[in-house]
């Protein structure tokens, strides 16, 4: 199966076809407008040798070697080989709140799926650390043991859903117990804790659990993906079509709002920093977990996609020298290319020269 690392090019590849109809124009203009500027009994002389297919097929190369290059500039990857890594990190245990109210659509397009992509960015700016998932609501699961294979976590990471949680509600301090299993307990720096959630915390522990995460080194992060006004958590059927809000049992609408204070003490607890999605950076999140104290992180293999773009990139050069070396000359195929390159026209023909 191939892979792309840059998939966005591919959507050009719509621009080919564009292109080579239009170099069959421009060579059907070209003649046309060469028999109308001249004599047609002329044309035989003056332009003996001119072939309309060597200009086409010469355009044609051209448009051949920018789809290659568009194919090379997309990172195409197949075949595995295993990757040995070592190097100096932290260890990153990113821990996603997958209740129902992450569904609440204050946060566009909700605020599961705006912290997903988010965390999907950051996982990529942590290479050389260690990065392990957890999801939880009610209860908290292991989705992902800590682990150098990022592009592992971020699969892990994609699938988790509220419909998966088989307990309801929101409960931090299972949360940060669970996540902070994940650590070495040995070690008391290199530890930190994502806490992705909207900030409704309905678990009893939580004060105790920010206790035991401070005194194991455990620096909790807290990232709120929520408004302070809140939003009403929508309530959708099975085929996902949004059937109503939840409510309460007097019938009226509960709204899901943040605890920004307490996120803020957990932070504070800790010595870790809090964030809001409003003005959220992963670069900066990314700065402050940079800055903690490292150790060594190795002896561990991950299997890696091979990269393919270079045979790509190969015939895209061979195509473009082609293109640009072919003569619409019979008999002259390939000019002083230097006068072409120089140019951007072919060197004269014979019957032009004088």
């Amino acid at each position: 199966m191939v892979k792309w690392s840059e998939p966005t090019y591919l959507w050009l590849l719509l621009l080919v076809p564009v292109a080579a109809a239009g170099a069959i124009v421009s060579v059907a203009l070209k003649r046309r407008q060469l028999a109308r500027s001249i004599d047609v009994q002329l044309v035989p002389v003056l332009a003996a040798s001119a072939s309309s297919g060597f200009a086409l097929l010469a355009q044609l190369l051209l448009v051949g070697s920018f789809a290659f290059l568009l194919l090379a500039a997309a990172r195409p990857k197949w075949g595995e080989k295993l990757q040995l890594y070592k190097g100096r990190g932290i260890d990153v245990i990113i821990a996603l709140d997958a209740s129902k109210s992450m569904l609440a659509e204050d946060v566009k397009p909700n605020r599961l799926a705006r912290a997903k992509a988010e965390l999907s960015s950051l996982i990529d700016g942590l290479s050389g650390n260690a990065v392990a998932i957890t999801a939880f609501a009610g209860d908290c699961y292991v989705m992902c043991p800590l682990t150098t294979d990022l592009d592992a976590a971020k699969m892990f990471l994609d699938i988790i859903e509220p419909d998966a949680m088989p307990v309801p509600g929101t409960d931090f301090g299972r949360a940060i117990d669970v996540s902070s299993s994940l650590f070495n307990p040995q070690e008391k720096n290199y530890k930190a804790l994502i806490l992705v959630t909207d900030g409704e915390d309905l678990g009893k522990n939580t004060a105790q659990a920010i206790q035991r995460a401070a005194e194991a080194g455990v620096r909790i992060f807290p990232v709120a993906f929520a408004t302070p006004e809140g939003a009403p958590i929508p309530e959708y059927d099975e085929r996902g079509n949004l059937r109503s809000y939840k409510k309460d049992k007097d019938g009226s609408t509960v709204l899901s709002r943040m605890n920004e204070r307490q996120l803020i003490l957990m932070a504070r607890a800790t010595e870790g920093r809090f964030l809001r999605v409003e003005g959220f950076s992963g670069e900066r999140l990314l700065a402050e977990l940079d800055a903690m104290r490292k150790k060594e992180i190795g002896g561990g293999s991950y299997a890696e996609y091979v990269e393919r773009y270079q045979t790509f990139l190969i015939i895209a050069l061979v195509l473009l020298i082609a293109g640009l070396g072919l003569s619409d000359r019979r008999g002259r195929w390939w000019p002083d290319l230097r006068v072409k390159i120089k140019t951007g026209h072919p060197a004269p023909g014979v019957g032009e020269r004088k």
